[in-house]
């Protein structure tokens, strides 16, 4: 309970810093409301920083790789698009966003997991062989 009470004053600090210094600077501002279960804009997060839109086996493989990180959910977390966003600072974001625009999932991009990502949006397979 601690924990919780602990997570929930840090995400209430950054959002009342971000809304008192007007526009939000950092992704980790942004992305502040979905803490307290709200969702946030693409385009909010297209203010922030650098944007780019997966494609769709890209989407497929952050999507799972969502549902495998800590805290697990028993649904298909909410987006049919994937994006990559990188601040000023060098924070790099995965996220999840719908036809309307909402983003209501996101997790860090590690440099592991963003080569990763970029090795699935080339075709690469990881496996060695021969052609069939």
């Amino acid at each position: 309970m601690r924990r919780f009470m602990l997570a929930a004053v840090a995400a209430a600090s950054l959002w009342t810093s971000a809304s008192a210094a007007g526009e939000p600077k950092t992704l980790e501002e942004v992305f502040a409301p979905l803490s307290e279960g709200l969702c946030v804009t693409i385009d909010a997060v297209r203010a922030v920083g650098a944007t780019v839109q997966l494609t769709p086996e890209q989407f497929q493989f952050v999507r799972g790789f969502w549902m495998a990180i800590p805290p697990a959910t028993r649904g298909l977390p909410p987006g049919d698009k994937a994006f990559l966003a990188k601040d000023s600072n060098g924070v790099g974001v995965f996220g999840l966003f719908d036809d309307g625009g909402e983003v209501c999932a996101v997790f860090q991009a590690t440099d592991w997991i963003e080569r990763v990502v970029d090795d699935v949006g080339r075709g690469e397979t990881g496996k060695l062989g021969q052609a069939m």
